[in-house]
């Protein structure tokens, strides 16, 4: 039988690997130099009554059935015995989904099949037997060993296996390919991942099935407690169950079942299942504190170190003396003594204090007892995280967001404690430095990630580590929210890379043109459209030079920047400029992925999506769709390869796509492409919903829009409501970055109020809208002023409906007068939304019996459009016929009818080849109103009106 050798690098000599197949840390051998133990299956057999609360949560317990999982269990199975001597793959799913459980029930299936299979730890040296029949390695929360699990799958990549042997590996982790594939590619290990997708784990959709989980865990632990509980009807459950998203996850639903048994003369389930694990986290805080007392320990002892424990994956007795530092302010005694006190307890183990789990109730445990001392909670964090500070944020990372995501506790935050651990304490910074330069990790808590590069900018020893921290900080304050902290960041990373460039250009050339590329998207977030072109051409000129000399190593930056570049000059409203820089990007991206697909073919769909809006905003409909489908076509392939990584893409691809489609009438196609988007967002969100949560919001306020032109009312409001209640959470927690989405998803949901007939329910929503606007718009008035205008027009209709004419007069007069401002600073890109205002204050001119001020702005209107229609006839003729017909009934009013019909036959001459190309779309519709129209001026004026 051969053996796999596992564990920590370690020298070895000659003799060691003589006969045997030595590869790292990965061996293969025919003959075992240690004793060999299979991996680890922990299941907990000897629960009783006394068995702590925490610990029944845990998969160990086995407390449920298990159930609700035959498709992901034959599928994985399916993959071990399917062909293949060496494979892996990622079981995903979010926290509390149940990875853990999942994988052990398929390690358990294997062991009865003869297979060896279990946990291992990469940490500990270890000889594990690989059985005939196989061998199944599964590593739980591998982010916590990121170096580890990298050269693991780099030596795994690499065995050999004789005889037909199968050895299969499981990575259980929130987060997927998406996170991993750069480690999967560096190890060089991309062919041990099965091609063949394994969904990631999702929540109980069965009412069924989850009922019987919660009656299974909840009979089997009120017997081994000896108590009665009462009869649950099936009624009582389905209503808490379909309550939250939250109770369909494993951990609540067994969460809720041990509260049950808790308290049998309460109902839990009449408690949200923030409130059931908030009962469990108090209960297990008062057994922690009486097992303290008992052992001599005053009573916040083990309780406050339990919940420290979460943030280091224990406490070893190293950490233990130094809690004792009186510095601190724990008061726990001095450091020996309470070691043996801790020992007397029964929790200590191996003389370390385990971490409580699973996370999500270590993460409640843990704010839950820091929010009892927070001034002196900052110390404490650093204290535990102390000779472990990489992987300890990790772990901070997953927990903050299992409280303030998850559990939407938002009175006290683990960032903000940290924020004030790390910030202007450079020390404490200096061990993070690896982490924050890892993108990937940083950007989990893009907060703390930003005052740890802010902080180590502070005590830079150079110009190009100063522009460095400052570049890496810039991006996290960005994603983080913090917009003028980005720009002021990247300014000063400019200018630093401006004078090394003097000095040294060749080397850092390239760095400069990367802090300009960043500085424009910087500038951009800000409104500064202007400077972010300008930032974003400079880096397309160096670039260009680099790639001039260069091409192998600067293409690929060119073509980036161009795709930027092409963005920018769309902003300004150069969208001829526009479209030929993305041009160029697009045929750049084909030359490289024509020498290299598989690292450029997602560049060129990308830049395909790009080109697809380009040309859409430019009127050429066609070309926006074919660039579209093309760009999907490619997404749909590379996501049959590498699921995880490119089905966001995919979603995103098909949004576009959805939009594409209505533009051309194709109402089939927009409800199947976007119907699709929301599916595969929905299904990452499950996933990973701190990551695609927005983007499910997103898809869904496009996905009511698209309903509502279908005519499905109910549909479209049900989808915008969704968007309405996504963003709300999201703004909850972070208010900066979300606050400008539920304005938007606001903004929409009025018009879907307004379409159902709720005038009141429009009108709150349009109003709140337009206060949120307002608000940023103070703050940021470049960026969110042409949104607040646009709110004020949509304000402006609702107040009209309401038959407050006044306050509409109010609201659209306000609309124009910010586009007026705008317009003169930027007339290419507001001259067109000035020339809509114009049009809806009209309108209400009109309404209002002033025909001379209505006419008036439509006529200016008129003079708008009519030059833009000029220059962009395919974007802007069916505008300027809309604006046409409008002047036209205005003068047919005051009795001109003959001047009234020759302006609405030139409006019917300019629509007519826009209506007869896209006959399903909506200027069709005009087209067939105008005609109509025509014809009763026709009518009229042969009764001698004219």
């Amino acid at each position: 039988m051969p053996f796999v050798q596992i564990g920590p690098r370690r020298a070895v000599d000659a003799e060691t690997i003589v006969g045997n197949v030595y590869l790292g840390d990965v061996t293969i051998q025919q003959f075992a130099d240690r004793p060999a133990s299979e991996p680890n299956l922990p299941w907990l057999t000897d629960i009783d009554a006394d068995t702590r609360d925490f610990d029944l949560l845990r998969w160990h317990a086995r407390l449920t059935p298990f159930l609700g999982r035959d498709g992901e269990m034959d599928a994985t199975l399916a993959w071990a015995f399917g062909a293949g001597t060496v494979k892996a793959r990622f079981v995903t799913g979010a926290g509390g989904i149940g990875k853990s459980r999942f994988a052990a029930e398929v390690a358990e299936r294997l062991r009865e099949q003869g297979w060896t299979a279990g946990f291992i730890d990469l940490r500990k040296e270890a000889v594990v037997p690989v059985s005939q029949a196989g061998l199944l390695l599964i590593i739980d929360y591998p982010e916590e060993n990121r170096i580890e699990v990298r050269r693991f799958l780099e030596n795994l990549g690499r065995l050999r296996l004789g005889g037909g042997g199968k050895i299969r590996v499981l990575l259980l982790s929130r987060r997927g390919e998406e996170v991993w594939g750069d480690d999967v590619v560096q190890a060089d290990a991309s062919h041990l991942f099965s091609r063949i997708e394994v969904p990631p784990l999702r929540q109980v959709q069965s009412v069924s099935e989850a009922f019987a989980l919660f009656r299974g865990a909840v009979g089997r632990l009120a017997k081994l407690r000896g108590v009665k509980v009462a009869s649950i009807e099936s009624t009582t459950f389905e209503k808490w169950f379909s309550g939250s998203d939250l109770h369909r996850l494993p951990l609540f639903l067994t969460a809720a079942a041990v509260q049950t048994v808790n308290a049998p003369g309460v109902a839990a389930l009449s408690l949200s299942g923030r409130k059931v694990i908030d009962a469990l986290v108090k209960r297990e805080r008062r057994r922690a504190a009486k097992e303290g007392v008992q052992a001599g320990l005053p009573e916040h002892t083990l309780p406050r170190l339990y919940a420290l424990a979460a943030i280091r994956d224990g406490l070893d007795t190293a950490t233990l003396h130094r809690f004792a530092n009186p510095v601190l302010r724990l008061s726990v005694g001095k450091s020996d003594d309470m070691i043996d006190r801790l020992g007397s307890t029964g929790r200590l183990l191996n003389g370390t204090l385990p971490k409580p789990q699973p996370d999500i109730v270590a993460a409640a445990f843990l704010i839950q007892e820091l929010a009892r001392s927070p001034q002196d909670a900052p110390e404490w964090l650093s204290a535990a995280m102390t000779g472990q500070e990489a992987d300890a944020m990790d772990r901070a990372a997953r927990l903050a967001h299992d409280a303030e995501v998850v559990l939407g506790i938002h009175e006290h935050r683990l960032t903000t404690w940290l924020t004030t651990m790390l910030d202007g304490r450079p020390e404490r910074c200096i061990p993070l430095n690896e982490w924050v330069s890892d993108g990937t990790r940083g950007l989990t808590m893009p907060v703390i990630a930003g005052v740890v590069a802010m902080t180590l900018n502070s005590i830079a020893t150079d110009d190009a580590e100063r522009a460095r921290c400052l570049t890496s900080g810039s991006n996290y304050l960005s994603a983080a929210g913090d917009g003028a902290g980005a720009l002021m960041a990247i300014e000063e990373a400019v200018a630093i890379r401006r004078k090394l460039t003097e000095a040294a250009p060749a080397c850092f050339l390239p760095d400069l043109a990367t802090s300009l590329n960043n500085l424009s998207n910087r500038l951009s977030a800000t409104g500064d459209g202007a400077g972010a072109l300008t930032a974003v051409e400079e880096a397309v000129t160096i670039r260009r030079k680099l790639a001039d000399s260069a091409p192998e190593r600067f293409l690929p930056d060119l073509a980036s920047s161009l795709n930027n570049l092409s963005n920018r000059l769309s902003a300004t409203g150069d969208g001829a400029g526009a479209l030929s820089a993305i041009e160029e990007a697009v045929y750049l991206y084909r030359k490289l992925a024509e020498a290299a697909p598989a690292r450029f073919l997602p560049d060129l769909a990308s830049s395909l999506n790009n080109l697809s809006n380009h040309l859409s905003s430019d009127g050429d409909g066609s070309g926006a769709l074919t660039a579209i489908e093309e760009a999907v076509g490619l997404y749909r392939a590379l996501a049959e390869g590498a699921p995880a990584r490119f089905l966001p893409d995919l979603a995103s691809s098909l949004n576009n796509l959805s939009n594409r489609l209505s533009e051309v009438g194709d109402g089939t196609g927009v409800l199947t492409a976007i119907e699709e988007a929301v599916y595969l967002y929905r299904k990452l969100a499950e996933a990973a919903p701190a990551r695609f949560l927005p983007d499910l919001a997103s898809s869904l306020n496009n996905l009511s829009n698209h309903l509502s032109s279908d005519g499905d009312g109910e549909g479209a409001m049900a989808s915008i409501q969704e968007a309405v209640g996504l963003y709300r959470t999201l703004a909850e927690s972070a208010r900066a970055r979300f606050l400008p989405d539920l304005a938007m998803s606001l903004n929409n949901l009025s018009g879907e109020l307004s379409a159902a007939g709720d005038q009141t329910g429009a009108l709150t929503a349009i109003k709140e809208a337009v206060g949120l606007y307002r608000t940023l718009a103070e703050t940021a008035p470049a960026r969110f002023l042409p949104d607040l205008a646009m709110s004020l027009n949509n304000l402006s209709s609702e107040l009209s409906a309401a038959s407050d004419q006044t306050g509409a007069l109010a609201a659209i007069k306000e609309a124009v007068d910010i586009y007026r401002t705008l317009a003169a600073a930027a007339p290419v890109r507001f001259l067109p939304d000035l020339a809509t205002s114009l049009n809806n204050l009209s309108n209400h001119l009109s309404v209002a019996d002033d025909g001379v001020g209505a006419l008036t702005a439509i006529q200016e209107a008129v003079t708008i459009r009519r030059k833009l229609a000029q220059s962009k006839p395919r974007q802007y003729a069916h505008l300027l016929a809309n604006s046409l017909k409008i002047m036209a009934g205005l003068i047919a009013g005051s009795g001109t009818l003959k001047e009234a019909m020759s302006i609405l036959d030139e409006a019917i001459h300019l629509i007519e080849p826009v209506a007869k190309a896209n006959p399903k779309a909506f200027p069709a519709r005009w087209h067939r109103q105008m005609l109509n129209d025509f014809e009763k001026l026709q009518r009229d004026a042969g009764m001698g009106s004219a």
